[in-house]
């Protein structure tokens, strides 16, 4: 019942390494998401659309940099 304490401790303690990019298409994805739910409770299409157009660009750079870093990680592992 419940998630064991061990568990919890080792998922606190690690830490993974996120290029900047990929923080950013993470961020433009919370606020296109936000102001696409705000758009939508006031009826306002406009703010909705931007919304949608942050989103789209957010994942398009979250995808483009996790790909561009991958295999720039896998490139450094074949040099040495």
């Amino acid at each position: 019942m419940g998630i064991p304490l061990y568990i919890v401790i080792i998922m606190v303690n690690t830490k993974t390494k996120v290029p900047g990019p990929v923080r950013a298409g993470i961020a433009l994805l919370i606020v296109g998401a936000i102001l696409g739910g705000a758009g939508t409770i006031s009826n306002k299409d406009s703010l909705t659309f931007y919304g949608f157009v942050v989103v789209v660009l957010g994942f398009i750079l979250y995808f483009t940099s996790s790909i561009y870093f991958k295999k720039q990680e896998k490139n450094k592992g074949k040099i040495k």
